[in-house]
């Protein structure tokens, strides 16, 4: 698995002391051979497909990773929804 750890600041960061409590950290865990990523943030762990997200939050990011590694009918649909939703955002741009 490839991990990638990303710091992403919040909107509106004052140059201040507390500039360093307005910054998350978010790990992100790619799930080999597959589209699934696990994103961890603040403890809580879920499975998402590029900007979507697939799985309910977790404190468990093996689990989650777990559960994405499993093809099941509800992946399979999920899926399909999602691109669906993607190629209409493509359509939409495009008029």
């Amino acid at each position: 698995m490839k991990e990638t750890l990303v710091k992403q600041l919040q909107p509106n960061v004052s140059k201040s002391k507390e500039e360093s409590s307005n910054e998350e950290l978010i790990k992100r865990v790619q799930i080999k051979d597959s589209p699934f990523e696990v994103i961890t943030q603040d403890g809580y762990s879920f499975g998402v497909m590029g900007n979507y997200r697939l799985t309910e939050k977790s404190n468990d990011a093996k689990e989650i990773a777990k559960e994405l590694k499993k093809i099941t009918w509800n992946r399979v649909i999920q899926i399909v929804m999602i691109l669906d939703e993607v190629k209409n955002k493509i359509k939409q741009e495009k008029v």
